[in-house]
């Protein structure tokens, strides 16, 4: 099965959309930022680790002004629907690990295994 990537374009664009709904500021800080995470999913072999990355990446790197967790949480679920797979836990469970993450109380590794977990 070939690995279907989102591209920084349509990061950029679930990010719009998620500022239209939900409310914040618009904007990004560093396109570079997204284009390294982009770039940086397709060097691991895994689904779960590529997946990582991209949430890692984004909540790590703050490439937007505002939305940086939800933007996150859409586009790692957006690639892994893209590759037959579903992103399943409960709505207290994400946003403890998003915000675990993006404090830095959780790292890459807890983060794929968490993935891995979740992940149907």
């Amino acid at each position: 099965m070939r690995i279907k990537y989102l591209t920084a374009e349509e990061i950029v664009k679930i990010h719009d959309e998620i500022i239209k709904e939900t409310g914040g500021h618009s904007g990004i800080i560093s396109y570079g930022n997204i284009d390294f995470i982009v770039s940086q999913m397709e060097i691991p072999k895994t689904l779960e680790r590529k997946a990582a990355i991209l949430l890692f990446g984004i909540l790590t790197s703050h490439p937007f002004v505002d939305g940086n967790k939800r933007t996150a949480l859409e586009s790692m679920k957006t690639f892994l629907l893209l590759n037959d797979k579903k992103f399943i836990t409960t709505e207290k469970d994400i946003w403890t690990k998003l915000h675990e993450i993006s404090e830095e109380k959780m790292k890459l590794e807890g983060t794929i295994e968490w993935i891995r977990k979740s992940m149907k």
